[in-house]
């Protein structure tokens, strides 16, 4: 049996990623750099009104950029980056925040800045509700099955509950691991139960 109800998104996370390129001789100055700008960029978030646990920010760290030239250890370049995320429950807040960070200017820096993720973080409330509506589902199946040969549906023997998915409204691409869809603000929550009846 299966139950579905419908939600809306009660929170939301915007992921920054900042990025500088530079050479093996101007790594260090590269991350001087992504640190000032790192500085800059929460100010600019907190001047939207956002607070400062809202906020976290990874530790500048440096991968190299290969290519095919083969070039010497002097003449490699290096990815210097750094991941912000700011999580509010002020979905409109962020929707804006996500808008105006592109247009923050910084010679060398490039901004990448990632779809908004839309959370559900009530589950715990309706999981147990939506398990025994499953059964119930479940309860009811059984009844169109055992009617066919003429018996009746009794007490439940064994129950056990499937995997939640967060779905977007309608959607059916459910996953045996659980989905969880971060991409709109109006999500369907799914249960699934599996049980087995007494017949009489």
């Amino acid at each position: 049996g299966s139950a579905r109800r419908a939600v809306v998104a009660d929170s939301a996370k915007l992921s920054i990623a900042l990025r500088r390129t530079a050479s093996f001789s101007r790594v260090s100055t590269a991350y001087k750099n992504i640190n000032a700008d790192t500085d800059s960029i929460k100010q600019v978030i907190l001047g939207e009104g956002f607070a400062e646990g809202d906020i976290s920010v990874t530790p500048p760290s440096a991968d190299q950029i290969y290519d095919n030239s083969n070039p010497s250890p002097e003449d490699r370049n290096f990815d210097v980056r750094v991941y912000i995320d700011v999580r509010s429950t002020d979905l409109k807040k962020i929707e804006s925040l996500s808008r105006g960070i592109t247009t923050i200017d910084l010679e060398g820096l490039v901004v990448e800045v990632r779809p908004v993720e839309y959370l559900y973080t009530k589950l715990a409330d309706i999981r147990g509700e939506l398990f025994s509506e499953a059964i119930k589902d479940a309860k009811v199946r059984a009844e169109a099955t055992a009617s066919v040969s003429g018996r009746k549906v009794g007490k439940v023997k064994t129950a056990s509950t499937g995997v939640v998915q967060i779905l977007t409204p309608q959607s059916v691409e459910v996953s045996d691991y659980g989905t969880v869809d971060t991409s709109s603000v109006n999500k369907d929550v799914m249960v699934t139960a599996r049980a087995t009846f007494m017949l009489r």
